[in-house]
């Protein structure tokens, strides 16, 4: 049996992935999915809150760099798996904000490299 996708609406702040959003919440993106995709997201936001724990231990150590940190690394990379899942589910406008944000595009990493080579 096929499970039937279902309209949820994700907080990308909290990780709260609510089927009716409340006056208390307040979702960025709006998306379309099964149960079993709600809980590959769910993984994804505990991985990633995981990952931020880690650069916060990390920054407690005030001689290692941003660009020479795996933490940091590992978080950005959660967020760009989190992003991912939600723009091949979100509806148009959530695609349309994944776009234009740049989120997923390779190529703002060479942007922040390069400005970090700039500052050598």
């Amino acid at each position: 049996m096929m499970e039937s996708k279902q309209t949820y609406f994700v907080d990308i702040s909290s990780g709260d992935i609510l089927q009716d959003p409340n006056q208390n919440a307040s979702p960025s993106f709006r998306i379309f999915a099964t149960p079993t995709e709600v809980n590959e997201l769910k993984m994804l936001f505990n991985d990633n809150y995981d990952d931020d724990m880690s650069t916060m231990r990390r920054a407690q150590v005030p001689f290692r760099q941003y660009h020479n940190s795996p933490e940091d690394t590992h978080y950005d990379q959660s967020m760009r798996d989190i992003y991912a899942k939600i723009y091949l589910l979100g509806d148009e406008e959530a695609r349309s904000h994944i776009t234009a944000i740049g989120v997923l595009d390779n190529t703002s990493d060479h942007h922040v490299r390069e400005d970090i080579e700039n500052l050598k």
